[in-house]
C-alpha cells in the first residue's frame, strides 16, 4: 500500500509539470446569429421576433456587439443573398421594426442574449405586396471580436396568414325514403351530424383564435342571383350549430365544428310534404374574434379571411337520382388538395379506387406509398403494408383497381384490391389476397416488347375468369391485354388492341356484359371513341386486334368511363378535362332497355359537378384550380354499397372527392 501510494504522489508531481493545452483545441471567441438558416419567416400579425446572438469559442473575453436593421452591412445582406440563391428580395423600410437592444455586451463566460425585433402589424401588411418578395435584414457587427461572415446576418421573411371554412357547399337531397317508416316499420335516422373544418394557412407560432359561427339568412339574396329556382330560408331547426364557437389552438392550423340536420322539421304527420329550396348560409362571425398568446389575451391585428360561408342546402326530390357530394378535399391557393394528410407526396395521385369502406390512392413515384382513406371521414386514413413491392421500375406503385373474386381460399372470397407498378418492360401486379392489412403477393407481368406499362389500367370481369387492359404508353395506339386465371402466378401478355388512328396510347374501358365492345379514351388527348374488337378478346391469343373505332367528339374529352345500373336506370360516369386546372364528372342517363353505346351516343346528362371545387350542376364556376395537374391525372371509380352507390373522383392535385348516388321511386 505505502509503495502505490509513493506512485500516485510521483505521476502527479510529474503531471504538474506538463502545461496544460487543452484550451488549444478551442477556437477564439467570436459572434455569429444563432439561426440555422439565413432565411427565416415570421407571422406578420405575431407583432414580434425574437433570435439569439452568440459568442463561440474559448469563452476568455470580455466583448460587446452591434445589432443593426439600416446599416450598409443588412442592405449588403439582401445582394449577397439575391446573388447567392438567384433570388429578388427587396428590403422592407427600417423605420417600421424597433429592436429592444442594439447593442449587446458580453461577459468573458456569456454565450446566448436574445434580441427582439417589434412592429405594428397593420403598418407592415399596408407594405407588404404579393407582387414583390419583401424581407427585413439584420445584421451584426463588432469592433471588439470576429463576426462568422456565415452567420452575420438574418433575412426574415413575413407571412399573412387568412381564415377559412373548408366546405363552401354541402347539399343534401330529402326524400320520403330518408324520412318516413320501411315496409318493416323501421324508422330510419332523422338527425345527421355533418362536420366542418376551418383552416388557417401560414399558422402563427405561440397564438390561437377563436371566434363564433352563426345562421345569417342575410346572404340568401346574392347566392340566388343567377338561379331560376331561387332558394329560401330554412325553417327553425331543420339546420343547428352544435358547435357555436370553433377555437384553433395556439400555434395550430385548423378546427373543425359541428351542425346538425334534422329531417324530422320537415315532416307533417310523419309524411314528407314537398317543400321549396332551402339555404342556410353559415357564417365565421369576424367581428366577434378572439385571440390568446400563451393563454394569455392577445391583440390579433391584420388577419385575413378566404371563404367566410358555407351554404346548407336542402332541396326535395320525388323520384328520380339523387347525387349528393359526400365530402371533397381541393387545392388552395398554397398547397395541394393531398396537403390534408399528412406524408402524401403532392402530385402523385393519379388513379382511384373505392370498394365499401376505403378510397385508394397510390403514389405514382418512388415512395411506394398506398393510402387507404375512409369514406365515412376522410380525416382517417392510413398506409397499407408494401414490404414486398419491388423498388426496381419507373415508379414502384401507381394504379389501384378492385377486382371480383369468387375464390373463397383467397381474400375469404371478398373483392381484391390489386395495384399496379410502372415499368419499361415487364411489370408486376400486387394483389392482397390476404386481405389490406398484410402484404400484397406480386405477380410478374411477361410480354414480349418493351413498352411503358402499369401507369393506368382497367378491369373485366372477375379474377377468376377475367381480364386486364393495361395503357401501351411507348408503342403507341394500343391498350396491352392480360387473362387471369385465378391463380396467384405469372401472367402472360395474351395480346393488344391496337387503334391505329389514334394519336397516342389509350385505356380501354369494356362494357360490362361486352368484353368486345366498350370506349377507347386518350389520357391527355381531346377525344373517345367507341371501340368494336375485330377479334374475340377473352379468347385473343398473341395476333393484334385492329377495332372499328366511332369518333365520339370533344364531350368526352380524356376521359375515364365507369358503367352501372341504380333503380330502374342505366348509367354512364365519366370524366372530361377542362384544361390542366379544371375538371369535371359527369353522370348520364338511360333505360335498362338502351344499349350502353346508345346511352353514351345520347349523352343524357343528368349531374355534373366540378373538381377543382364544390359546386354542382347549373350553378358550376369555370374558376379553375389554383394548381395545375397535367391533363392525364384524372380518374374516377363506382362502389354499389346495398340500395346507393358512391363515386369517388380525383383529379391529380386539384381535388379529391366522394359522391353518394340514390335512386327514388
Amino acid at each position: 500500500m505505502k509503495k502505490l501510494t509513493i506512485i500516485a504522489c510521483s505521476l502527479a508531481l510529474l503531471a504538474g509539470c506538463i502545461p496544460d493545452d487543452r484550451e488549444n483545441f478551442m477556437v477564439p471567441d467570436s459572434f455569429c446569429i444563432t439561426a440555422g438558416e439565413s432565411l427565416l419567416q415570421a407571422s406578420v400579425h405575431a407583432g414580434s421576433f425574437t433570435f439569439g446572438v452568440a459568442k463561440n469559442g474559448k469563452g476568455t473575453t470580455a466583448a460587446s456587439v452591434d445589432v443593426s436593421l439600416n446599416s450598409s452591412g443588412a442592405s449588403a445582406a439582401v445582394d449577397s443573398y439575391n446573388k447567392t440563391y438567384g433570388t429578388e428580395y427587396k428590403a422592407l423600410p427600417q423605420g417600421l421594426f424597433a429592436l429592444d437592444n442594439s447593442s449587446l455586451s458580453f461577459g468573458e463566460k456569456d454565450i446566448v442574449k436574445n434580441v427582439t425585433i417589434s412592429w405594428d402589424p397593420l403598418k407592415v401588411i399596408e407594405v407588404l405586396s404579393d407582387d414583390v418578395a419583401y424581407v427585413l435584414p439584420v445584421a451584426i457587427s463588432s469592433s471588439d471580436l470576429e463576426v462568422n461572415p456565415d452567420k452575420n446576418y438574418l433575412l426574415i421573411t413575413f407571412l399573412r396568414s387568412s381564415v377559412s371554412i373548408g366546405q363552401k357547399n354541402i347539399g343534401r337531397v330529402i326524400n320520403h325514403k330518408q324520412v318516413e317508416p320501411d315496409a318493416d316499420n323501421v324508422m330510419p335516422e332523422l338527425k345527421e351530424v355533418v362536420i366542418l373544418d376551418v383552416n388557417m394557412d401560414h399558422f402563427i407560432k405561440d397564438i390561437g383564435l377563436s371566434f363564433p359561427v352563426r345562421i345569417d339568412n342575410s346572404l340568401i339574396e346574392q347566392a340566388n342571383v343567377g338561379l331560376d329556382e331561387p332558394f329560401v330560408a330554412a325553417p327553425e331547426g331543420l339546420v343547428k350549430i352544435l358547435t357555436p364557437t370553433v377555437t384553433i389552438p395556439e400555434s395550430g392550423e385548423s378546427a373543425t365544428f359541428k351542425i346538425e340536420i334534422d329531417k324530422s322539421v320537415l315532416l307533417s304527420g310523419g309524411k314528407l310534404q314537398p317543400f321549396p329550396n332551402y339555404l342556410i348560409p353559415i357564417t365565421i362571425d369576424t367581428g366577434a374574434l378572439s385571440a390568446t398568446r400563451k393563454g394569455g389575451a392577445f391583440d390579433l391585428k391584420g388577419l385575413s379571411y378566404g371563404n367566410l360561408v358555407t351554404y346548407v342546402s336542402i332541396t326535395y326530390l320525388e323520384a328520380g337520382l339523387s347525387v349528393v357530394r359526400e365530402w371533397g378535399y381541393f387545392s388552395d391557393t398554397s398547397a395541394p388538395w393531398s396537403s390534408f394528410i399528412d406524408g402524401f407526396t403532392a402530385g402523385s395521385d393519379r388513379n382511384v379506387a373505392i370498394d365499401d369502406n376505403y378510397i385508394y390512392i397510390a403514389e405514382t413515384n418512388k415512395t411506394k406509398h398506398l393510402w387507404a382513406i375512409s369514406i365515412k371521414d376522410p380525416r382517417n386514413y392510413r398506409l397499407l403494408p408494401v414490404e414486398t413491392v419491388s423498388d426496381a421500375g419507373v415508379f414502384c406503385l401507381s394504379c389501384p383497381r378492385i377486382m371480383k373474386n369468387t375464390d373463397p381460399a383467397i381474400n375469404g372470397g371478398k373483392d381484391l384490391l390489386i395495384v399496379s407498378s410502372m415499368n419499361e418492360g415487364d411489370p408486376t401486379l400486387y394483389v392482397y389476397d390476404k386481405g389490406i392489412d398484410q402484404n400484397p403477393t406480386p405477380m410478374a407481368m411477361q410480354t414480349w416488347a418493351s413498352r411503358r406499362l402499369g401507369d393506368t389500367f382497367t378491369t373485366w370481369g372477375t379474377f377468376q375468369e377475367g381480364m386486364l387492359f393495361y395503357k401501351d404508353f411507348n408503342s403507341a395506339q394500343g391498350t396491352v391485354t392480360f387473362k387471369l386465371y385465378g391463380k396467384l402466378t405469372s401472367l402472360y401478355l395474351v395480346g393488344r388492341v391496337v387503334a391505329p388512328n389514334l394519336p397516342g396510347a389509350g385505356a380501354y374501358f369494356p362494357f360490362p356484359e361486352d368484353i368486345n365492345n366498350g370506349v377507347c379514351s386518350l389520357r391527355g388527348g381531346d377525344n373517345a371513341w367507341l371501340t368494336t374488337a375485330s377479334k374475340d378478346l377473352f379468347k385473343l391469343e398473341g395476333a393484334d386486334n385492329e377495332p372499328i373505332l366511332t369518333e365520339l367528339g370533344e364531350g368526352y374529352a380524356d376521359s375515364a368511363f365507369r358503367y352501372f345500373e341504380l333503380g330502374n336506370k342505366r348509367y354512364v360516369a365519366f370524366t372530361r378535362q377542362m384544361g390542366s386546372t379544371a375538371g369535371r364528372v359527369f353522370i348520364i342517363e338511360g333505360s335498362k332497355e338502351q344499349s350502353w353505346k346508345d346511352i353514351i351516343l345520347e349523352r343524357n346528362v343528368v349531374y355534373q359537378a366540378a373538381i377543382q371545387n364544390d359546386t354542382e350542376q347549373d350553378k358550376i364556376s369555370d374558376a379553375p384550380s389554383p394548381l395545375g395537374s397535367g391533363n392525364s391525372g384524372m380518374d374516377l371509380d363506382l362502389r354499389i354499397v346495398g340500395e346507393d352507390a358512391y363515386l369517388a373522383v380525383v383529379k391529380q392535385n386539384v381535388g379529391l372527392s366522394l359522391f353518394k348516388l340514390t335512386y327514388i321511386y
